[in-house]
């Protein structure tokens, strides 16, 4: 029964990662393909979108399982692949993050005179 689950681990572990290095790039290249309909789409963006969400979940969740599982099974060459792995998908969302949630808004401009000491200001229009 031991031998049997160490066997289905390192098919698991296997698969897991033929998926991730494989399947997910293609399903992404896809997604572009169908966003700007180059052979498969119409070039609706909003038709690639669940190919990209399949790709975003898989990519992101096989390294995580692929690291509990090699973990749990004690696999120190899986740990290092998914570990690695684990480091790609949060340097990766973390650049995305970063891209998608800009700094906050410079400070406004003042709409109306603004008196310094030492005799300065600051009225718009001067």
């Amino acid at each position: 029964m031991k031998e049997l689950r160490e066997v289905a681990a390192s098919a698991l572990l296997a698969v897991g990662a033929v998926v991730w290095l494989i399947v997910v790039p293609l399903m992404f290249f896809r997604g572009l393909l169908m966003a700007y309909g180059i052979g498969l789409g119409s070039g609706d963006p909003a038709a690639a979108s669940p190919t990209f969400t399949w790709a975003r979940w898989l990519g992101a969740g096989i390294p995580v399982v692929g690291l509990v599982v090699s973990a749990t099974t004690r696999r120190r060459g899986w740990i290092w692949f998914y570990g690695i792995g684990v480091v790609v998908v949060a340097v990766v969302a973390g650049v995305r993050w970063a891209q998608t949630h800009p700094g906050p808004p410079p400070p406004p401009e003042p709409t109306h005179c603004v008196e310094r000491s030492g005799g300065g200001n600051e009225c718009p229009g001067d």
